[in-house]
């Protein structure tokens, strides 16, 4: 019985603190200072860490927007090439207003033959192929960056040849 006493004035004594507890004026039971400090803490590092990754996702967009008109432009190159109806070996280049480079080449493919009996071969052929490239670049900063865009085409070989 001594043992269901003293648990019964245990649970006596904290409804007395809890009472106690609320008949205090309100400035004692507010947040500590440690408790305030720590939130402001958390609070500054969750902060930081959007902001980084708000910016990455910035830095990632601008990239990839360059990209995408440099391909844009490359392929715009080389569907000129394809359209020309005489194919002959050439190089030109140029930029765009927008400050991107680029360079078209046509050369006269001819990695698809691997010896004599295929050259003989493709000799007699009405056929000749091309390798058209586009190269598109432009400066990010204190880098150059490029992209390049190739494509072959079979045509028909020109008399006289």
């Amino acid at each position: 019985m001594l043992k269901g006493s003293y648990l019964f004035n245990g649970v006596k004594k904290i409804i007395e603190f809890w009472r106690s507890l609320k008949s205090r004026p309100n400035f004692l039971t507010g947040f500590t200072l440690l408790e305030i400090l720590l939130a402001v803490s958390i609070l500054g590092v969750a902060i930081t860490v959007i902001m980084q990754q708000f910016s990455a996702g910035l830095r990632i967009g601008r990239t990839s927007r360059t990209y995408t008109t440099a391909t844009i432009y490359a392929k715009q190159k080389l569907e000129e090439l394809q359209v020309e109806e005489e194919m002959k070996e050439k190089e030109e280049s140029g930029s765009f207003e927008d400050g991107y480079n680029w360079k078209v080449s046509i050369v006269p493919y001819e990695e698809y033959v691997e010896d004599e009996e295929d050259e003989e071969l493709f000799e007699h052929l009405p056929l000749e192929m091309y390798r058209l490239e586009s190269v598109v670049s432009w400066n990010e900063g204190e880098k150059e960056k490029s992209i390049t865009l190739a494509t072959l085409k079979t045509v028909k070989k020109q008399e006289g040849l």
